[in-house]
């Protein structure tokens, strides 16, 4: 039987593979924005929430899965008005990160994660105005 440290393994590499998805569901939602899909407008509060718990470590996978699962819901409920690749893309890179065999550098390579990289446009922090 394994032992808290075993425990602790497991969370984290779920929630690296959480972390890999919330990267690909913000990539897509900014897609989907940018070509005029209209997107739930509290799927950014949600991506912000689950970005919160994935980075703060202080809460569970389970969690985590359900903040994300809303997100993937109401992101995939407008699927239907992407093209069929772009559609088939995004839902190859939202396999690949949950396997665990999504390449980082092909995450970072996404143009639509670079607000993001930058921490402060995408999801609106207000790191840049601080005095």
């Amino acid at each position: 039987m394994g032992g808290p440290t075993d425990r602790s393994a497991f969370d984290f590499e779920i929630l690296k593979r959480y972390g890999a998805k919330w990267a690909v569901l913000a990539a897509m939602t900014t897609h989907m924005v940018r070509k005029g899909i209209p997107v739930p407008s509290n799927s950014l509060e949600l991506l912000r929430n689950a970005r919160t718990k994935i980075v703060s470590g202080c809460f569970s996978p389970c969690e985590v899965s359900c903040e994300l699962a809303q997100v993937e819901g109401q992101v995939f409920s407008q699927c239907h008005l992407l093209e069929e690749q772009d559609f088939k893309d995004w839902s190859d890179l939202l396999g690949e990160a949950m396997q665990g065999k999504l390449d980082y550098q092909r995450i970072l390579g996404i143009p639509a994660l670079d607000p993001i990289k930058n921490d402060c446009v995408f999801l609106a922090c207000s790191c840049s105005s601080s005095t």
